[in-house]
């Protein structure tokens, strides 16, 4: 099974980002994942047996209770890569505290941590279909948000994209890192 941790949005932010993006969704040219699968990811952990479910499970749990909440600032519509963009995201101001939580979850589950650095949170909300589109780097469309918990989603494929179902959910409930 194919897992990984984030934090979904809450629906009225989702509903909020849409109408941002609507210009582009309108466009044609992007391939517009489903609002209620729209997260900001903590951690991609990829491929891993179900019987090893349980275990991880008890990590992020522990993982969870050492971490504060995490704060995200300045929310930007904007086009990734910069050069023959690919994906349109919401992308906010790196964050230490996400930075600290992704580095100990990809410990504790032995999971490479991001190539990136800094690590950059964000949101997917769609991917390029086809042929060439403008870049976009836009104006701030979220100006904080606030991760309290994290979630251990399955990512399935479909037909519409990958979907995203839920196994378990933790509050973020310690004091360290602290958060700005």
């Amino acid at each position: 099974m194919r897992i990984f941790i984030g934090t979904a949005l809450p629906s009225a932010l989702a509903t909020d980002l849409d109408a941002h993006a609507a210009e582009h969704f309108n466009s044609g040219a992007w391939k517009v994942a489903a609002r209620e699968q729209w997260h900001v990811t903590s951690l991609f952990v990829g491929e891993r047996d179900e019987v090893l479910l349980s275990g991880i499970e008890a990590k992020v749990a522990a993982i969870a209770a050492r971490h504060a909440p995490v704060t995200l600032w300045d929310g930007r519509l904007v086009t990734m890569p910069k050069d023959g963009p690919s994906m349109l995201w919401v992308r906010f101001t790196p964050s230490p505290g996400l930075t600290a939580l992704h580095h100990d979850l990809a410990n504790v589950l032995g999971t490479e941590p991001s190539i990136h650095r800094p690590y950059w949170p964000h949101i997917t909300l769609a991917r390029r279909r086809a042929g060439r589109v403008d870049a976009v780097e836009g104006t701030v469309v979220v100006e904080r948000f606030r991760l309290d918990h994290i979630t251990l989603f399955r990512s399935a494929p479909s037909p519409q994209g990958s979907v995203h179902s839920p196994i378990a959910t933790w509050p973020l409930s310690g004091t360290a890192p602290a958060d700005r």
